[in-house]
């Protein structure tokens, strides 16, 4: 569904139809994802991550192009209230678009390791560590409940 979206914004000049729930149901879509991530293992686990990535980056690419036509728009001839009315708008929309990639920026987790750790990759694909026995870490959730589930680490305070 998304991709026909996108792929129609990316066509069009025009701002595109969305549906009205589009963005809560986007970001209710995303929590649901991460959490089925939370629930698997293995290979399942490993494409409703790359699921995720693949919607996070559809959903941000297609804000993005909504956004950059909207300010387009400021290439008009505006009176000066008309100019007033939109920076107002446009600074809302910067707000609106901080919000949501504030939603989907990924929680940290603070683990005390309870073992030493080697170098390890996580979710986002960056490295972490290596970590020594009784260190406090902030890790991506997902690596944090990881850890606590395997018995490598503990919840931090």
């Amino acid at each position: 569904m998304i991709e026909e979206m996108l792929r129609k914004e990316r066509e069009e000049i025009k701002l595109q139809k969305l549906p009205p729930n589009f963005y809560s149901e986007s970001m209710e879509y995303i929590k649901k994802l991460k959490n089925d991530i939370n629930q698997k293992e293995g290979f399942e686990k490993k494409l409703l991550q790359r699921e995720l990535k693949s919607f996070k980056a559809m959903f941000s690419e297609l804000i993005n192009l909504r956004i950059n036509k909207v300010i387009d728009l400021r290439d008009q001839n505006f009176t000066p209230d008309e100019e007033k009315v939109f920076k107002e708008i446009s600074e809302l929309i910067k707000k609106y678009k901080k919000t949501l990639s504030e939603e989907t920026v990924p929680r940290t987790l603070k683990v005390k390791l309870e073992k030493d750790l080697p170098v390890i990759i996580g979710p986002d694909l960056k490295t972490y560590g290596p970590f020594r026995k009784d260190e406090e870490v902030e890790l991506p959730v997902e690596m944090g409940i990881l850890l606590i589930k395997n018995r490598i680490g503990i919840k931090g305070e």
